[in-house]
């Protein structure tokens, strides 16, 4: 019989496997766990973000650690491992387990020792606060963001948005008046309330303003959060053309008191 096989693996005793296995291996520099973990929101549906500082040589190795590791546990049920280049830069990989939760996934990213700071997802205003789980020196020391940089960022966006807004804003009225809900729902959401959203977190909550429909419960005030989920689920083409006419108003509004200086980026 296989020892492997048992009750489910919990969630803290899954992070605690990996902690003490990967804390044994001197290639590793530091682990810490984001997401939920960082941001002090976990629940029962929380996934495991575990991300390592490692010696730049060793970021493959520690991929194939991830596995052995994993599967002491547990045979790996599915992975998956981002194309590179990635996004940001790292490699990255999602894995699940036989007998874990299926939400407990594990998000495995490694950094380079070699990654400036400012660049390892560790500032708190925009990540949370990290928790460690070991640091063999000071290297999740957390950085300042760099607030100069950020509102430049919102800055080209903003221009951006100005631009685009209008022009984008007929594909949700000609999609509804062609009968295509389904296309007038894809262009609502992506330019219209879209839109609105980044506004209202350029405004609100300006570390996060690129974190489109995450966490906006927490980063946005009860009444704007509120106007959101009203706006946020029309029923067919007509009521997006009928929301539509909503969000261009609070758009223009904002934009407006953008220019009185009622906020500022």
């Amino acid at each position: 019989m296989d020892a492997r096989a048992g009750a489910t693996i919990a969630r803290s005793e899954l992070i605690r496997h990996l902690h003490e296995r990967f804390e044994g291996e001197p290639h590793v520099l530091a682990a810490w766990l984001g997401g939920s973990d960082a941001s002090g929101r976990v629940d029962e549906f929380s996934d495991v973000d575990l991300q390592l500082i490692a010696e730049d040589a060793a970021v493959e190795r520690c991929f194939d650690d991830l596995h052995r590791f994993a599967e002491e546990l547990a045979p790996i049920e599915v992975r998956f491992r981002l194309p590179e280049p990635t996004w940001h830069g790292f490699s990255q990989e999602f894995l699940r387990l036989e007998r874990c939760d299926p939400n407990h996934v594990i998000d495995f990213l490694v950094i380079p020792a070699s990654t400036p700071p400012e660049r390892r997802f560790l500032e708190p205003e925009r990540h949370g606060t990290a928790r460690v789980l070991f640091d063999r020196g000071d290297w999740l020391a957390a950085p300042a963001l760099d607030r100069d940089a950020q509102s430049r960022q919102i800055r080209r966006r903003l221009e951006v948005l100005r631009a685009t807004f209008g022009l984008h804003a007929p594909l949700v009225t000609r999609s509804a008046a062609r009968g295509l809900d389904v296309e007038a729902q894809a262009f609502y959401q992506r330019f219209g309330l879209g839109t609105l959203v980044e506004l209202l977190r350029m405004r609100h909550a300006p570390e996060r303003f690129d974190f489109g429909l995450r966490y906006l419960d927490r980063d946005l005030p009860a009444d704007d959060y509120a106007l959101v989920r009203e706006l946020a689920f029309p029923q067919d083409g007509p009521d997006c053309a009928r929301m539509l006419e909503r969000v261009r108003a609070r758009v223009r509004a904002e934009l407006e008191a953008l220019d009185r200086g009622d906020w500022s980026v």
